[in-house]
């Protein structure tokens, strides 16, 4: 097996988890979404301070390379916003195939932004990835009016926000490495968010030690995570990619797997439901895997 196979799993199964962890801590543990965001930013820094130790950082030399950090930052926060109002609100397994809509809206951008042009199949993909969104959004009422409620779009405009700051990450990368990438962004993010706490609530964030362990818990998965993927991105980009993408599937088979031996712990719903969400889950994954190749 090559190894950025391996290392693209490892990422897949991370994000997962991390997105999972994500959901108990917003259900069972911090259930304010200001607080969740503040201490999801601030307890992933002591894994960035690691950075430097491992790679060397370089300062951006030109208000260029500066702008397209803060246009990074600013639109990862904006999307951060999003999901952290509609997480309380809606199942891991709705969440997560939301995730690919990413591909079809980065396929956009790079029509827009960039002059890129695709075959006409890719825009095919890209209606079948918003149309099945209506399918992952079902509930038991199995209507498509659950699509158009609020943390549904809040959810969709997070993987706007989200795929806009892949692009300017694509810039990023031009005149710089992902360790230095990684690094400043999340500088760049952390003060945003401090600013951003300040205004909204004035750092009325408090929690306890209880709390924050599970923070620590998905930042330490989600740094593995990122690293491994970009470890997989070193050999190859477009597979590694593609492979990334089980994330969805996977969060949605342990999702299942728990609402039948825990119903409390994340969510609960009939079969028809689920036979329907991951139906929607599969085809949002062959919609972003046809886009990605």
């Amino acid at each position: 097996m090559p190894k950025y196979v391996l290392f693209s799993l490892i990422a897949a199964i991370g994000f997962s988890v991390a997105g999972i962890i994500n959901k108990f801590a917003s259900k069972h543990i911090i259930t304010e979404r200001w607080p969740l965001l503040f201490w999801y930013y601030l307890t992933f820094i002591p894994f960035v301070l690691i950075i430097p130790f491992l790679a060397p950082i370089t300062i951006p030399a030109t208000s260029h390379q500066w702008i397209f950090i803060a246009a990074y930052s600013l639109a990862f926060l904006v999307g951060n916003i999003c999901f952290f109002t509609a997480i309380f609100q809606l199942d891991a397994s709705v969440i997560s195939p939301f995730f690919q809509l990413q591909a079809a809206f980065l396929a956009v951008m790079a029509y827009l932004f960039l002059g890129e042009r695709f075959p006409l199949d890719n825009y095919f993909w890209i209606a079948v990835l918003l149309i099945v969104a209506l399918m992952v959004s079902t509930d038991e009422k199995l209507s498509i009016k659950t699509f158009f409620k609020k943390p549904i779009l809040l959810i969709i405009a997070m993987q706007l926000f989200h795929a806009a700051s892949n692009l300017a990450a694509g810039f990023i990368l031009k005149f710089t490495d992902y360790w230095n990438l990684m690094w400043w962004t999340s500088l760049f993010s952390t003060a945003l968010v401090l600013a951003f706490i300040s205004m909204v609530t004035g750092f009325k964030v408090r929690v306890s030690w209880r709390q924050l362990k599970p923070m620590f818990a998905i930042n330490a998965v989600s740094f593995i995570a990122a690293l491994s993927l970009f470890r997989a991105f070193q050999e190859n980009v477009t597979l590694s990619g593609v492979l990334s993408l089980l994330t969805g599937p996977i969060t949605f088979l342990i999702v299942v797997i728990l609402s039948k031996i825990r119903p409390d712990l994340l969510e609960h719903h009939i079969g028809k439901v689920y036979l329907v969400r991951g139906l929607g889950t599969g085809l949002t994954l062959l919609g972003a895997v046809m886009l990605s190749i």
